[in-house]
């Protein structure tokens, strides 16, 4: 008797599975300039425009706040009414908005574009990352989420590089036209997603099982979704790490570059280093998520990122910037992949997106008033100030993960709902 070879490769990876998978990661790639690209981009915005830091992390808040509202209508009615066209509308309308924020010449025309800018993140990434649950087994969720972050990575990864260049070549045009290249690079994801993005799998594909697809994808309201505890903790959870990562993606360039006089050029390269290591950072956490349990995972993300914060609030100078930017780099998807695992772990499968839309108005929500608190502390304080304000939101999050880590995700959870 001949045993089975073992299998070397997921056998998901040359189905259609596959290319759903491919196509989260582009969507993420090209939505996610619009949450990295802001650290890079601020100095030279805030000297041409004549912004303090007040108003520069305003710009950043107006983008979350418009975001939470996009994000949980997105994941509201993708259940109902499909994924793809509103995915692939959104990145569509997130590049327009990057072109627009270049090209405005006012203040008032930045904060509108930056408006524009949460419309679409909000219904591009919600529906995209409860969209591809229906693709994986519950086991499998996790590592799938992380893969598909991988896209921010590379998004922080191409800004590092490309904004330094630019702004080098022209110091008054440069962060005009790194605005110009990442709406393009949007615009051109958001049409392919339109044509290729499919709603279920067939039920060979992603070793999707006949009785773990939903039987009806569209035509029920989620209110499961609203319904379930652990998922407002996971909103929670999310919000600490909104509140923590937006500190940091709205000052990070400036604390270095105009408070601690490091050259852009060093800047860009520390940006590059956390991209490059957060290229990994997805998928480890996912797949720890998967192994140990979400709370547990989300708890060791926060204990490191509390460690990076304390480094950069109380220890300000470029061994502390480069310790902090490894471990950042090696948390900055964690939070987000463990969300999008969790979105189907607590609540029906295709009521994923709806999850996920919830979970990330708690991210948006923390995302859109850390900048404007931390730049009003900054403008008063100094802003090592605002990066405690950053190290205590990872404590919050470290005390509840302890809630969720007593609380396990049950596999009954992930069954699908009657249809209505």
């Amino acid at each position: 008797m001949r045993l089975p070879r073992p299998r070397l490769t997921p056998d998901w990876l040359f189905t259609y599975t596959g290319v759903m998978l491919l196509l989260g990661v582009a969507v993420n790639w090209g939505a996610g300039f619009t949450q990295f690209a802001h650290s890079l981009t601020l100095p030279s915005m805030e000297v041409d425009l004549g912004l303090s830091h007040t108003k520069a992390g305003l710009v950043i808040t107006v983008a979350n706040l418009v975001r939470i509202c996009s994000t949980f209508t997105a994941g509201t009615l993708a259940p109902r009414y499909g994924s793809r066209f509103i995915i692939g509308v959104g990145t569509v309308a997130a590049g327009s908005s990057m072109i627009m924020l270049g090209l405005s010449q006012t203040y008032l025309l930045v904060l509108l574009s930056s408006a524009f800018m949460g419309v679409g993140t909000g219904m591009a990434l919600a529906p995209m990352m409860g969209l591809l649950s229906r693709f994986f087994r519950v086991g499998d969720r996790g590592l799938a989420a992380g893969l598909a972050s991988m896209g921010g990575s590379f998004a922080f990864i191409f800004a590092g590089v490309l904004v330094p260049w630019l702004v080098g070549k022209d110091a008054d045009e440069g962060w005009r036209n790194s605005w110009f290249v990442f709406g393009a690079l949007a615009i051109g994801i958001g049409l392919t997603a339109l044509i290729f993005l499919k709603e279920q799998p067939k039920s060979a594909e992603g070793g999707v099982s006949a009785n773990q697809a939903a039987p009806r994808v569209r035509g029920a309201w989620p209110m499961a979704a609203y319904k379930s505890p652990m998922i407002w903790l996971a909103t929670f959870l999310a919000f600490n790490t909104g509140w923590s990562q937006g500190v940091f993606n709205a000052f990070f360039g400036v604390y270095l570059s105009q408070e601690n006089s490091i050259s852009l050029g060093t800047v860009g390269q520390l940006v590059v280093l956390i991209g490059v290591i957060s290229i990994s950072s997805g998928t480890f956490w996912g797949a720890l998520s998967d192994r140990v349990s979400r709370g547990q995972a989300f708890f060791y993300s926060y204990v490191l990122q509390a460690i990076a914060f304390a480094l950069m609030a109380l220890f300000p100078g470029i061994v502390s910037f480069i310790i902090a930017a490894v471990l950042i780099g090696f948390t900055l998807r964690a939070a987000y992949t463990i969300c999008a695992a969790c979105s189907g772990d607590y609540v029906a499968v295709q009521f994923s997106a709806a999850a996920f839309g919830l979970i990330s108005v708690g991210a948006g929500l923390g995302n859109a008033l850390s900048p404007t608190v931390g730049g009003l502390i900054a403008d008063s304080f100094g802003m090592h100030w605002s990066f405690a304000l950053a190290m205590i939101g990872a404590i919050v999050g470290m005390a509840a993960s302890v809630v969720m880590i007593k609380n396990p995700a049950s596999r009954q959870a992930t069954l699908p709902a009657p249809s209505t």
